[in-house]
């Protein structure tokens, strides 16, 4: 066993709590397990020592929504499936690696047409390549013709979809994703309107259910936002609420109100691209005000948010987590803490891995991202990365 190290001098945010543990400055490791954590002159006995002078230490970051298999320099998606499997696992691994080197230590991954992220995930998990912890969706569960049908996982009717979800469960993959609006990047499909009924839904979600899934949806639309839920799905991902004039337009309260009731997350994946709406003129101001109510009306019901990209996507690189999560927090009007618990503590609440990472105490994997300013206070301070530990791994930052 390797011998266990100590990290001291740190002022240390456990995931959950509002601010800094007290009396805590010192973070043993173990293998690839936190053993202790606590005042140094207790918790580095015999141990090798790294000091990080003040730094603050919180459990490494999550992003519940990517898509390892795309290229953001590259479009559309459809296209990408063209690329030479070699290529492509070389360039998977480049962007594996560039998420830990910025804080991301965990990730779901909600789509690809080969299973080529599944392979990835049992790479990084055999030790192979560095990456993050991957959760893997493999082909959406989508419409005939509708949004990303080119990765392959058309049905219709409820007994194709649970053919379908199951053939993702014989490949190995951890969730189930399904397209119940269709999507900006697959033309002939409508943000704006459902692609399968309530029925369809349910028979999807009993199936992933049988075989021990959650379920992530994909929905704009109002209307496939609600027959998500009515279906009981996990996740809403986007939860954009596009109604007749757009992004933020089709809020429906009573929708909100059986999200929280059912204990459904919104997985809003907001990047950090949309900044350029916070600073820009009159068409900007009316896409943010219209986000900031649906946030707004989601929070004060009781909704829990997790923290997501969709990177992948055209111009939203993989290692962008941490910008993303300075923008999220302006349109979600949410204090530091709430924006790093999307990314930490709740999103392992949320993926099930609350006692594997999320948090820093013992017992848990030794995944930590220290930085050298107070994220507490300013989430810029997480661009200034003194150190990444992943599985109790130091991670090169060059």
């Amino acid at each position: 066993m390797s011998q266990a190290r100590a990290l001291t001098g740190l002022r240390i945010w456990d995931g959950v709590s509002d601010r800094y543990l007290d009396g805590a400055d010192a973070i043993r490791i173990e293998g690839d397990r936190i053993a202790a954590i606590g005042p140094a002159r207790e918790v580095a006995a015999g141990a090798e020592v790294q000091s990080f002078d003040g730094a603050a230490a919180l459990p490494g970051l999550c992003d519940a929504h990517v898509h390892m298999t795309l290229d953001a320099t590259k479009r559309p998606p459809a296209d990408q499936l063209e690329i030479p499997r070699a290529v492509a696992e070389r360039a998977m691994a480049e962007r594996a690696l560039a998420m830990l080197r910025s804080g991301i230590t965990t990730a779901r991954d909600l789509g690809g047409g080969a299973w080529l992220e599944l392979d990835l995930r049992d790479r990084i998990a055999r030790g192979e390549i560095p990456g993050p912890r991957l959760l893997c969706a493999g082909q959406p569960v989508t419409s005939a013709g509708g949004h990303c049908h080119f990765w392959g996982g058309e049905a219709s009717g409820e007994q194709e979809i649970r053919s379908t979800v199951r053939r993702q469960v014989e490949r190995g993959a951890d969730w189930i994703k399904v397209m119940a609006t269709g999507g900006v990047l697959t033309k002939g499909t409508s943000t704006g309107e459902a692609q399968f009924e309530v029925s369809e839904l349910s028979a999807l979600v009993d199936e992933a259910a049988r075989h021990g899934r959650g379920v992530a949806a994909h929905c704009h639309g109002t209307p496939g936002i609600r027959n998500a839920v009515a279906a009981r799905v996990q996740t809403i991902e986007h939860c954009s609420w596009v109604g007749p004039d757009g992004f933020g337009s089709g809020l429906d309260t009573e929708v909100v109100r059986a999200m929280a009731s059912h204990g459904i997350w919104a997985s809003p994946t907001v990047n950090a691209g949309w900044r350029r709406f916070l600073e820009s003129g009159e068409r900007g101001a009316r896409f943010r005000e219209r986000m900031r109510e649906c946030y707004r009306a989601m929070r004060q019901a009781g909704v829990r948010f997790v923290a997501s990209t969709d990177a992948g996507i055209p111009g939203v690189e993989h290692h962008r987590l941490s910008e993303a999560l300075r923008t999220f927090a302006r349109y979600a009007e949410l204090t530091p803490s709430e924006a790093l618990r999307s990314a930490t503590s709740h999103s392992a609440g949320v993926l099930g891995l609350t006692d594997v990472t999320g948090s820093l105490r013992p017992g848990l994997a030794a995944d930590l991202l220290i930085v050298a300013g107070d994220p507490l206070s300013d989430l810029a301070a997480l661009e200034v990365r003194a150190a990444v530990f992943a599985r109790g791994r130091r991670i090169d930052l060059e």
